[in-house]
């Protein structure tokens, strides 16, 4: 939660949402976890892991919990338009009377949202406007419905690589949800056809290197801190038909075995936060993953400081491509 929300919040006077169970969807820290009843329904590990930590429940998944068991709902707004969309018409499944709560900052959305509610939600009311954020209210006035499946959302990208036509699954929420990312790319022509052997893609998204790479690698692990890219993979590499040990994690997995090869797109991004310490602390700690002829090889905007966080962890970086907006580097073990 924004310190900004979080203070919107602890200022009413009423707070009709600590009077029953709450459901807090996509919370951006843990601060509402100190209200009695609470859970959470998480799109972050790490966030998820705060939550569990003081004692509370929580959903780290792409499938909406049962919602039937709540009657008063959360929504802190997503950065991605398609996420809310998606998590909006799994709230079909709430009972009758059950309230929404839609709060967020004015620059995420949160206002036009609000008047974009489904039909099952009554007219939304603003209930509380200040530190540039916004919070709605409106009644759920339908009876319990079944929302759409997962698999509805699917949407099915094609692109080409290196003359011939490739394809990635991916969902609401998952970076680059309606084509490949130019730096992506960039970096899959720059690693075609090289010998990967046991290759590690951290923070994997829809799979889309993992899935490329399937060729040139023996074997193949993948990970990423959110679950619908989680959700994403596991349809990408299904319809590839490639075996792949895909975890969800905060950062690197825990008892990680060592690679040949690290390949990343890094975020640097946390919600609508810049946010570096992600791939840095990837970076810094990605060496002690590699064999002792294990390479890195990352893309990024060449405006990212990288290149001196590798050198400090591998003593070198090499540029391998640059095409004027993006860079791929490379580091190897020595």
């Amino acid at each position: 939660m924004s310190s900004a929300i979080f203070s919107l919040l602890e200022r009413q006077n009423e707070q009709p949402w600590r009077d029953s169970p709450l459901l807090v969807i996509n919370p951006l820290d843990d601060s509402l976890a100190d209200i009695d009843n609470t859970e959470a329904w998480s799109f972050h590990a790490g966030i998820a892991s705060q939550w569990q930590a003081k004692g509370r429940g929580v959903y780290c998944q792409a499938t909406a919990p049962d919602m039937n068991q709540y009657t008063q709902v959360m929504l802190v707004v997503a950065k991605e338009k398609a996420l809310n969309h998606y998590i909006l018409e799994q709230l079909s499944a709430l009972p009758k009377g059950a309230t929404l709560w839609l709060v967020g900052e004015k620059r995420s959305g949160v206002q036009s949202l609000a008047k974009k509610l489904p039909e099952s939600f009554s007219k939304p009311r603003k209930t509380a406007s200040g530190n540039h954020c916004q919070l709605f209210s409106a009644a759920h006035i339908n009876d319990a419905g079944d929302p759409p499946p997962l698999t509805d959302y699917a949407t099915h990208v094609h692109y080409e690589l290196n003359g011939h036509s490739e394809s990635f699954t991916t969902l609401p929420g998952v970076f680059s949800q309606t084509h490949i990312d130019p730096a992506t790319l960039l970096l899959l022509n720059t690693l075609s056809e090289k010998p990967l052997g046991h290759v590690l893609d951290f923070a994997c998204g829809a799979g889309v290197i993992t899935s490329a790479l399937r060729q040139s690698a023996e074997q193949l692990t993948a990970c990423d801190v959110n679950p619908m890219a989680i959700a994403a993979s596991t349809m990408t590499f299904a319809q590839q038909g490639i075996e792949v040990d895909l975890r969800l994690a905060d950062g690197l997995p825990d008892n990680l075995e060592v690679f040949d090869t690290i390949v990343s797109n890094p975020p640097f991004h946390t919600g609508q936060n810049t946010d570096y310490a992600i791939a840095r602390k990837f970076l810094s700690s990605a060496r002690k993953h590699l064999n002792k002829s294990g390479t890195l090889y990352i893309v990024a905007n060449r405006f990212l400081p990288w290149a001196e966080v590798i050198e400090e962890g591998f003593g070198h970086c090499d540029v391998l491509a640059d095409d004027g907006r993006y860079r791929v580097y490379k580091a190897a073990c020595r």
